[in-house]
């Protein structure tokens, strides 16, 4: 009955009153039979009718889990989880179980009194008498989703290339008309011809160029993420010609920083983070290889159809290199980076999340679709029935994510080695044998030096800590060398009160002994460790102090007492009530009554005395060298964050989980992909394992109407301010139309025809007239086009925050431009000890490395980077909020690291210029990649007012620079 509290949440509050009616009724009538007709008008009817009927009857608008509560037979067919009812078994009746909380809540509003909820168990137990006669039939449904009519929609039709538009002749703002082809002053772009076209119609005349200072920055940083450097700019304003602006374009695109920044904009879409977040927030120490084989890739400008297949499945792909299988492998981190509920201990519901996770990254990320929702139902707004999401989750649960726990009942993910060289296996194994050997050598010396020590008080029983009976967890050690035997065991200072160790022998002879109890003594030992010692008279209890040892190094000694040899000598330690670690060696029992008067402890013989001092030595030179070694190990073989597919019995297709409960299965589907999107048949005929491959082939399939049309369109709003679909992430029902179609068909068809390769595309739109016009606002052009949408202007954006950093740091001349990797070594599993402290070494320094290479923790993200709306690495993020709020200039105000950051940008300035204009000039420079205007300069003057030489002064001037909305926002 789960699926009657979803549905039964959205009644409206019942008041109290409705409560006592229901309980009146079953008052009024308590003397009626539960078999009668009467006993079901007064008691059952009145509830169901009260309770149930707005989402469980013939004229609701919704009905809830397809169960109907208005008719005798609709109680008995029930619903999408079975039956509501069973007559005679109130205990089978998932109505039953629903009213009294257990397997549902209903209603949700709050539990019925006890005496309506046994007035139904009586009714169903007397036969579930029901005079209703209303029909069974469910009311219609949400007809089928017609998959040919679905193809009909814009974003399904297949890609086509269209005609393009001839040169037009346009209107100007002064009224004449204005040749297209003698407007521009470079070759016609064929992408300005489909803009030019649509503002022809709409009589806009589009904005002249930007100036050359602007169009550069614009430029540099869409293209690296950084401003012009000065050598740059210079050189720029000597030569702003057409041809100069090609080469520039081909330098920046031939670039690692272009590689790095566009990378950054495909971690968005992946949720990169290099920790888990949710519940469980596990260290990802791998993660940071996936972030370099993205940056990777796009420096080589590998295809996007061979990025796509790698990512989806890599691990399956073939390699004829051992660099190629690591970039394969690695890429699949794509699957495995999205936050996961780690400690749910329900595994098959977590595996079913994931499994979610995964399919609606995949839809949103390439396909521009959001599939989570058929998870429970058909889509209800997009032709993507249930049983296409069900195709694709066969693939992704034939998929292994998960393997293994980091702690009980705390799941991880599986890791696979990654290919290395020869020489860095052997210098592995030639460090574990070193490391085997002197662990060998130890463990005999320790045996050894055990076996010497035990020679210094022969006479005596010793009884070692393996012979004692133990209660709890007690933990083994071989930490200090000093011990009976094989070791000893410790209480690890916890479960006060809970452990014991209990020593039972028959004593060969009646006497007095001495009973003593070995344990390595320390600081961090108990001082009063409690001792019950059973003999011929009865329970004795002492107390001993482990800190010290007063016998030989190891032993203390409990007293002396007698012992006979008809009952068993008991000696218990426990650590009750204790200060320290409680350590349990071994116990010895030492005659007395026949020891020579005067003599308090045995002669060692001086040659086994000796022989233990040279043991110890030997052993603690051993154990120098094992601990250095250990200190210095090899790299560890490298492991990548990567599925792979499930064992052949356990690679199958996936049953419908009925309104996506996991315990509610329906039909299985076989594995395939959405039917919409495919020209013929969309199942898999013979999976080559999980499916993944044939998932990768049909997500990079040139008939694919969708991948092209949303990653080119992804391209055009990191370039342009907006996509030519707005609703980048959605090109279903619910997303925006193209502004321009036939321009959207004209670049996928042509990335496609040019082998999906990124740099040609982003060079032919940014070589265009529409990607340097100025962003200037044209009164006539805002009233006709006042959002912009046939970009007669080029939009204004605000720098996303990892370039508005980076920039700061160029300005400081402080930008350490080399790559970082393992951001989380040194982390443990989790990335915080959860307590007051724990976030104190997450993001506390400030590396001047690129924002790119600093780590991304969830939970942890550095307030300069969430101020300015960097990617929530929760989710998938096609194209980031943007928000101009006061708050933002008050972090880079009042940020430590951005205040020093100022000061050395000052100074720096200051230190390589003299005179006081030629010092504003390089402020403009660095901080806006921009000369002063007279404005600029009148300001400036003003503000120092005779103090040109103040550090100060100077100081304040560039931290108001980097806090102002010009140094944010892109023309």
């Amino acid at each position: 009955m789960a699926t009657v509290t979803t549905s039964m949440s959205r009644r409206k509050t019942v008041s109290v009153g409705v409560v006592f009616q229901l309980a009146s009724f079953s008052l009024a009538a308590f003397s009626q039979e539960p078999g009668s007709v009467d006993f079901f008008e007064n008691r059952i009817r009145p509830v169901l009718v009260k309770h149930c009927y707005e989402c469980h009857s013939a004229k609701s608008d919704d009905l809830g889990g397809s169960l109907l509560l208005d008719s005798s037979g609709g109680m008995t067919q029930g619903g999408d989880s079975g039956p509501a009812i069973v007559k005679g078994h109130p205990q089978q009746s998932l109505l039953v179980s629903a009213i009294r909380y257990e397997s549902s809540e209903m209603p949700p509003q709050g539990k019925l009194p006890d005496q309506v909820i046994a007035d139904f168990e009586q009714w169903i137990t007397a036969g579930a008498v029901d005079p209703r006669d209303q029909p069974t039939s469910i009311p219609t449904a949400t007809p089928a989703i017609d998959i040919e009519a679905g193809k009909q929609f814009w974003a399904f039709r297949p890609i086509q290339a269209p005609a393009i538009p001839d040169a037009i002749v346009r209107p100007s703002d002064t009224g004449s008309t204005t040749s297209l082809s003698k407007s521009k002053p470079t070759s016609s772009s064929l992408i300005d011809c489909f803009l030019d076209a649509e503002l022809a119609k709409a009589s806009i005349a589009e904005n002249e160029l930007a100036s050359p200072d602007i169009r550069l920055r614009r430029l540099c940083f869409d293209l690296t993420g950084l401003p012009p450097n000065l050598e740059l700019q210079r050189a720029w304003s000597e030569d702003p010609s057409p041809q100069h602006w090609i080469q520039i374009v081909d330098q920046l695109l031939s670039s690692i920083e272009f590689a790095e920044h566009w990378a950054r904009h495909w971690m968005d879409l992946a949720r990169y983070a290099d920790s888990n977040g949710a519940d469980f927030n596990a260290t990802h120490h791998d993660a940071w290889r996936y972030r370099d084989y993205l940056v990777r890739s796009f420096a080589e400008d590998r295809s996007i159809d061979e990025m796509i297949q790698q990512q989806i499945a890599g691990d399956l792909l073939p390699s004829s290199t051992d660099s190629q299988r690591f970039d394969n492998l690695v890429a699949t981190t794509f699957l495995m980076l999205g936050t996961k509920m780690l400690s749910e201990r329900d595994k098959v519901k977590l595996e079913m999340d994931v499994v979610d996770e995964q399919i609606d990254t995949v839809g949103r990320a390439f396909l521009g679709l959001t599939l989570g929702c058929a998870r429970c139902h058909d889509h209800k707004f997009d032709p993507v029935p249930t049983r296409d999401y069900y195709a694709l989750a066969g693939i992704f649960r034939s998929t292994q994510t998960l393997n293994g726990e980091s702690q009980k009942y705390v799941s991880t993910w599986n890791k696979t080695p990654l290919p290395t060289s020869e020489q860095h296996r052997q210098a592995i194994a030639n460090h574990n044998q070193h490391q085997k050997t002197l662990e060998s050598d130890l463990k005999r010396l320790d045996s050894e030096l055990a076996a010497l020590k035990k020679r210094i008080t022969p006479d005596g029983l010793v009884l070692d800590d393996e012979e004692g009976k133990k209660s709890g967890q007690w933990k083994a050690s071989t930490l200090f060398h000093t011990f009976v035997s094989k070791g000893y065991v410790h209480d690890n200072n916890g479960e006060k009160g809970k452990l014991k160790v209990e020593f039972s022998v028959r004593l060969p002879e009646t006497g007095r002994y001495e009973v003593r109890l070995a344990g390595s003594p320390g600081s961090n030992r108990a001082s009063r460790v409690p001792v019950s010692i059973r003999d011929a008279n009865g329970d004795h209890e002492v107390f001993v102090n482990q800190r010290t040892a007063a016998i030989n190094e190891i032993w203390n000694s409990l007293g002396e007492f007698h012992f006979n040899t008809d009952q068993d000598a008991i000696v218990t330690i426990g650590n009750a009530d204790t200060d320290g670690y409680v350590i349990v060696d071994a116990i010895q029992f030492r005659r007395v009554d026949v020891a020579e008067k005067g003599t308090e402890k045995p002669e060692a013989d001086p040659r086994v005395t000796q022989a233990i001092e040279q043991k110890s030595k030997e052993r603690d030179q051993v154990q120098t060298k094992l601990a250095e070694l250990k200190k210095n190990p090899p790299a560890p073989l490298p492991l990548a964050m990567a599925p792979r597919d499930r064992s052949s019995d356990k690679t199958m297709d996936c049953r419908i989980h009925i309104r996506g409960e996991t315990a509610n299965l329906g039909e299985i589907v076989p594995r395939g992909f959405l039917q919409v999107c495919s020209g013929g048949t969309a199942t898999i005929a013979s999976p080559r394992g999980s499916g993944r491959l044939e998932l990768a082939d049909w997500l990079t399939d040139p008939d694919n109407p969708l991948v092209a049309r949303v990653f080119v369109n992804r391209v055009w709003m990191h370039l342009m301010g907006e996509g030519i679909v707005r609703t980048v992430d959605n090109f279903g029902m619910q997303g925006e139309r193209p502004s321009h179609p036939e321009l959207l068909d004209f670049l996928a068809s042509d990335f496609l025809r040019s082998g999906w390769q990124l740099k040609p595309l982003i060079r032919r739109i940014v070589t265009t007239q529409a990607y340097q016009r100025s962003s200037a606002l044209n009164p006539r052009a805002c009233e006709i086009d006042p959002e912009n949408r046939l970009l007669w202007r080029m939009h204004r954006r605000r720098l996303p925050a990892e370039a508005i950093r980076d920039t700061m740091l160029v300005a400081a001349n402080q930008l350490d431009r080399t790559a970082r990797f393992e951001p989380m070594k040194g982390m443990g599993v989790l990335v915080s000890n959860n307590n007051s402290d724990s976030d104190a070494k997450i993001g506390s320094n400030s590396p001047t490395c690129r924002t790119l290479y600093m780590p991304v923790v969830r939970g942890y993200v550095p307030a300069l980077l969430t101020a300015l709306d960097a990617a929530d690495p929760d989710l998938l993020v096609g194209k980031r909020p943007t928000t101009n709020v006061p708050g933002q200039a008050l972090v880079l105000i009042n940020s430590p690291e951005i205040n020093q950051w100022s000061e050395t940008t000052a100074e720096r300035i200051c230190n390589e210029h003299r005179d006081f204009p030629t010092r504003i000039e390089a402020a403009y420079r660095r901080c806006f990649q921009r000369l002063p205007t007279a404005e600029d300069h009148r300001l400036a003057t003003d503000f120092f007012a005779g103090q040109e030489d103040s550090a100060s002064r100077w100081h304040a001037f560039v931290a108001a620079m980097f806090a102002a909305t010009e140094f944010r926002l892109l023309d």
